[in-house]
């Protein structure tokens, strides 16, 4: 498979390469995306939660909802965004909610987000990040907490754009931004513990007899 180098280079900022690329292509890869603060706060708290704290993982919402290994295998643990210890993670990815809705206009409401720990062997297979019959999710956000990752590793991040395969290595402090129910995707089978954060920027559907939940 040929990757789409689209990594934007430095010296752009984050938040301009990133908003940038998801404009032009729908999509958008950036090393070094992630603020120090940020990558460190995560990692700290993963280190402190440990493993206990990851479920397996489901595919489905409401009655669908189930555990299906033959999609994914990866183990998750949600985020709650009243944590003090994630201040850092609330505040940027607030930031970047606020920036994208400036330049784009999409209207974006509210973020969720998740932990995800892929052991070896783990995988998820090619999917878009929204649930049959609804369309909240709207922005997809992927960061990555792998220091020394490796091309052996495995583990990486496809995006089947409409340039062609686009192959993110998770390697430490990477980003990937992109729209959730455009950009089909898969993350390969990796060979290590392989940690991120994702996270869906979301639209609020509501009504009068339904209250658009969270997640």
């Amino acid at each position: 498979m040929n990757a789409t180098p689209l990594v934007s280079p430095e010296p752009l900022p984050s938040v301009d390469a990133l908003i940038g690329g998801l404009a032009q292509h729908g999509f958008s890869v950036q090393a070094n995306g992630v603020p120090p603060d940020v990558a460190r706060s995560l990692i700290n708290y993963i280190s402190r939660v440990g493993a206990d704290a990851f479920h397996e993982a489901t595919v489905g919402r409401g009655e669908e909802q189930q555990q299906n290994r033959f999609v994914r295998r990866d183990r998750i643990h949600w985020i709650d965004e009243r944590n003090p210890e994630l201040a850092c993670w609330q505040d940027w990815t607030e930031s970047l909610r606020l920036e994208v809705n400036r330049r784009l206009f999409l209207g974006l409401f509210s973020f969720e987000s998740h932990l995800a720990h892929y052991r070896s062997g783990d995988f998820y297979r090619t999917h878009v990040d929204a649930f049959r019959g609804e369309a909240n999710r709207i922005v997809s956000l992927v960061c990555y907490l792998n220091e020394n990752w490796s091309e052996d590793d495995g583990g990486e991040l496809v995006l089947y754009t409409d340039l062609g395969p686009v192959v993110v290595a998770p390697a430490y402090g990477t980003v990937a931004m992109f729209l959730s129910e455009e950009i089909p995707h898969e993350v390969k089978p990796a060979r290590r513990d392989r940690f991120s954060i994702t996270g869906w920027f979301r639209l609020n559907t509501s009504s009068p007899d339904r209250v658009d939940p969270p997640r």
